[in-house]
């Protein structure tokens, strides 16, 4: 590919004199709606469509002056991560489809894709295609006035089960994945209103373990800043298989964001990426896993051990993990958040929590044990409609992964694989920190984890329930066939179909 480099088209100097040797205005491709534009070997692309009629570059003065080699300068763009010289998109082009020829450029000079939070790719079935049924005459509803009970029990059947007021659980964020002050943010929120969180596979700060009453601590492929007495003190245990933004691939943290904090952690070296296998070392059958469960049960007396899992063979990794004695099921969705992962794989990969869950459920009914064992719900889930359809969906409990980063401070920049997060949230850049305040992420958080957890009450009174325990697929309707046959809900005829 012949290419001009950025230090030879810097040195092009705007001066009367360039501008008067320039041949731009001549050019049959000259868009001359733009307003006198010239020199673009200096300074860069037209702000105008081109369309290629031709191009005189090389018969310019200045090209033969500054050893130019390419063409169609006006017209040219650093794309992508490579900064490869490109043809800029036009008004008329899809966005999506100029970008997978982005993509082949970066991979053409030798780079992957990295990419962050969760997949954008439109799938056809979507929770905002799933109505509730509203209370009238059949059930009455019940007044704002009248309590609804909002606190779910994680893991019923184990010794020692864990309590919180709500069904929202904050998700797995490891640091170095996001910056200390979202994991204060979390654990503090989290405690003060009596929600649970998870420690993610990065290990957990010092100042963490005050709040280990509400932690799940995450027993990762990484293994990353694990020893006995946090585990022993965790509320539930959670064994990572897999998420859904990458299931069947390990976690990958680049080296940018591994500072000597990072490092101390997690317990590697600094400067170097880290990466978690795809899957547990010690972990290969199901009686492997039975023995690690029980040995993690007999660690903490009897605490929940449960396992999370991105959404594929759902019914046969199900039956696994119920032989092997787990207490709860964690259900990670595509669509799915991550901090760094192949965008190949996460959009392509794994299914929505929309048809896995409904799959777990049943399963776990046939199985005779969905009194015992609780699922949780996650995977691109944002609103308290979505929370509360999942739990109607047989869900005990949902995790809020990029919707609670959102409520802290995150724009969504898209940018957290590279360190440079401008709201503080996926960065270890003491100057990018700085713009998440600790106390006004607590608040923030706290604020949208009540609201959303005061809807998801408001919900429960509008089909004249009043307990969250208590909604079930009889509380939701499918506004197409399609998937109501793929949830085993009535379609909007009142029929399953």
């Amino acid at each position: 590919m012949v290419q001009d480099s950025k230090e030879v088209r810097s040195s092009i100097e705007d001066t009367p004199e360039n501008r008067a040797k320039c041949h731009c205005p001549l050019c049959p491709s000259y868009p001359h709606e733009c307003q006198g534009e010239t020199l673009y070997c200096g300074l860069g692309a037209s702000k105008t469509d081109i369309n290629a009629f031709g191009c005189i570059c090389d018969t310019c003065t200045i090209y033969y002056q500054y050893g130019l080699k390419g063409i169609y300068h006006c017209d040219k763009v650093e794309g992508g991560r490579s900064k490869t010289l490109i043809r800029k998109i036009s008004s008329r082009e899809n966005t999506l489809s100029y970008q997978e020829i982005v993509d082949i450029k970066d991979k053409s000079a030798g780079m992957e894709m990295i990419a962050s939070m969760g997949s954008q790719k439109q799938l056809p079935f979507r929770l905002d295609d799933l109505h509730f049924i509203p209370a009238q005459l059949y059930r009455i509803p019940v007044n704002e006035e009248e309590p609804v009970n909002t606190a779910v029990i994680i893991g019923p059947g184990a010794k020692k089960p864990f309590k919180v007021l709500s069904p929202l659980l904050i998700s797995g964020m490891s640091f170095g994945a996001v910056s200390r002050n979202v994991r204060l943010v979390i654990g503090q929120a989290a405690a003060e209103l009596g929600f649970g969180f998870n420690s993610g596979e990065g290990g957990i700060l010092e100042e963490e373990h005050q709040f280990s009453e509400y932690m799940i601590v995450q027993y990762s492929t990484g293994r990353f800043g694990l020893d006995e007495e946090l585990m022993k003190n965790a509320a539930a245990i959670e064994i990572r298989f897999g998420q859904g933004a990458y299931p069947g691939k390990g976690s990958f943290l680049p080296a940018d964001k591994i500072t000597a904090e990072v490092a101390q952690v997690r317990g590697i070296e600094r400067g170097e990426a880290a990466y978690s296998p795809a899957h547990h070392p010690d972990i290969n059958n199901a009686q492997e896993l039975q023995e690690k469960i029980a040995l993690f049960k007999d660690l903490t007396g009897g605490s929940p051990v449960g396992a999370k899992i991105g959404c594929g063979n759902v019914e046969d990794d199900v039956r696994i993990l119920v032989e092997a004695g787990v207490d709860f099921i964690a259900l990670d969705g595509f669509g799915g958040g991550t901090g760094a992962t192949a965008a190949y794989v996460r959009d392509n990969v794994g299914i929505p929590i929309i048809a896995a869950l409904p799959r777990a459920f049943k399963a776990l009914m046939k199985m005779g044990v969905k009194d015992k064992i609780s699922l949780i719900a996650s995977g691109g889930l944002r609103n308290s409609a979505d929370f509360t359809k999942c739990m109607a969906l047989g869900a005990d409990a949902v995790y809020l992964g990029t919707a609670a980063l959102i409520a802290i401070n995150c724009e969504q920049y898209r940018v957290c694989h590279s360190g440079l997060c401008p709201t503080g949230v996926t960065t270890q850049n003491p100057q990018l920190t700085k713009q998440l305040d600790l106390d006004e992420g607590v608040k923030n958080l706290k604020n949208f984890l009540s609201i959303s957890n005061h809807e998801l009450a408001t919900l429960v009174r509008v089909m004249g329930k009043n307990n969250v325990s208590q909604l079930d697929h009889n509380d939701l309707v499918c506004t197409t066939p399609d998937l109501a046959r793929l949830t085993g809900l009535r379609w909007m005829n009142g029929k399953l179909l």
